[in-house]
């Protein structure tokens, strides 16, 4: 820079001379305020005052080129020249001895670091022998309580919320035991005012969503005047969303009204067929939109069935949502019915005695070639609030209800539903209704 500066006398150059000669120097002052090495400081103190000496020839030769004197002789090159590799000798040295300084700290600090670590070992090694001399006493003498705990909990995990502990003891273990029982107490009174809570606002809010959808009809038919293409897009996204808004809340009305055993059924004798038909027909177009082709094999000389149309359609309408949903573009459903021959009555309606002289059944099924449902959820699915986690399938969220409300509306019906599913090998719902039984649900 001082070179530049002497050359086109630019005093930019200068001032960025000066900028680097306060930066070395601070760098110098913190390097010698924290420096405890003797070494070290001599090498700063040396460094100082070669630069001291640099600065001052420096700072002579600007002020004789400045006033247009003649500038120094070789001799003062020279000199300048070899104070300057002083300089750069000195710096070199603080440097390698700041550097030697480091790495012996880093030595150290490993050395620390190796002894901490061995005295860690041995502490762990200790501790892990310890706990599993204790656990092994500890489980030993409360195995068998801790056993029922766990079996009461997997029921109460299972929704049997009316399971409980028989406390035979007054020790830690007994007033567990006791405390396990209010929570069960709490968790049936809780569940209950939950239900209470969801019907009671699912009702309320159908009468404002029903105001709702019909003014959205009023403005889209244009009744409050014009509007433009905008606000009709906006209107008809209002509408979807509202009608959307609506199943679900229909879907915790219904699941609801079968928890309370108040839902009402109109039983009549009707072809399945038919139902399967125009339930296919309803939701041909969707699956088109999706590439996915869906192939019905009917059954022969399949008799009519005891049932209620709507909520047997409301059931082959959901199946096939969530095939459709489920399987990818250029996929393919296939519906098949058919009759079974079986002595089982399903073990809900043989507890409550709601069946009887049951000979066959008829036999839907739906398969997709979707993504799949892992094994450990083939119940779960069925329970309220229930849903698969599949990464990677955004946008796929529900209420959770669809299969629990599908399978009241199934053993409602005297029948039975299930699935067959592997992860990546597509799911297959079968369902039965019977043929003939002589029972009374709902008036």
């Amino acid at each position: 820079m001082k070179k530049k500066y002497l050359i086109t006398h630019d005093t930019a150059f200068l001032d960025l001379f000066d900028q680097k000669k306060r930066e070395f120097l601070e760098r110098l002052k913190y390097l010698e305020e924290s420096v405890t090495d003797r070494e070290k400081n001599e090498a700063i103190q040396q460094t100082k005052e070669l630069h001291k000496k640099y600065l001052f020839m420096v700072s002579k030769e600007i002020i004789l080129m400045d006033n247009e004197v003649i500038p120094p002789d070789m001799r003062y090159e020279e000199e300048k020249k070899k104070t300057l590799d002083q300089l750069t000798g000195a710096i070199n040295k603080l440097i390698l001895v700041t550097q030697t300084e480091l790495i012996k700290k880093i030595g150290l600090f490993q050395q620390i670091g190796y002894k901490s670590t061995r005295i860690s070992l041995v502490i762990i090694l200790f501790a892990v022998l310890f706990g599993a001399i204790f656990g092994y006493f500890f489980t030993r003498s409360i195995c068998s309580p801790i056993k029922v705990l766990k079996d009461a909990t997997e029921h109460i995990a299972h929704g049997d919320l009316d399971h409980r502990i028989e406390v035979t003891s007054t020790d830690e273990i007994g007033t567990l035991g006791m405390a396990f029982n209010q929570m069960c107490n709490k968790l049936k009174e809780m569940d209950q005012m939950k239900t209470d809570f969801v019907s009671n606002v699912s009702h309320n809010l159908k009468t404002p969503l029903t105001v709702i959808r019909e003014a959205n009809d009023l403005l889209l038919e244009k009744i409050a005047g014009p509007i433009s293409d905008a606000q009709i897009k906006l209107l008809n996204i209002t509408k979807e969303e509202t009608i959307r808004l609506t199943i679900m809340i229909n879907d915790l009305l219904d699941i609801s009204r079968m928890e309370a055993g108040l839902m009402r059924y109109n039983f009549q004798y009707a072809s399945i067929q038919d139902i399967i038909q125009k339930s296919t027909g309803n939701i041909r177009v969707l699956a088109e939109s999706k590439n996915i082709h869906i192939q019905w094999s009917k059954g022969r000389n399949i008799p009519k069935v005891l049932l209620d149309r709507e909520k047997i359609a409301q059931v082959i309408d959901n199946l096939l949502s969530n095939a459709i949903k489920f399987t990818p573009s250029g996929g393919k459903i296939t519906i098949a019915i058919g009759k079974v021959d079986t002595t089982t009555v399903p073990q809900f309606f043989a507890e409550h005695r709601h069946l009887n002289n049951v000979h066959s059944f008829v036999q839907v099924s739906i398969s997709d070639t979707g993504i799949g449902i892992p094994v450990e959820h083939h119940k779960k699915i069925f329970d309220k609030f229930q849903q698969v986690n599949n990464k990677g399938k955004g946008g796929m969220k529900g209420t959770g209800l669809g299969l629990s409300i599908v399978k009241h509306i199934i053993l409602d019906h005297g029948g039975d539903i299930w699935v067959e599913s592997n992860m990546g090998q597509g799911s297959i719902f079968r369902f039965t209704l019977p043929f003939r039984y002589d029972y009374v649900l709902h008036a």
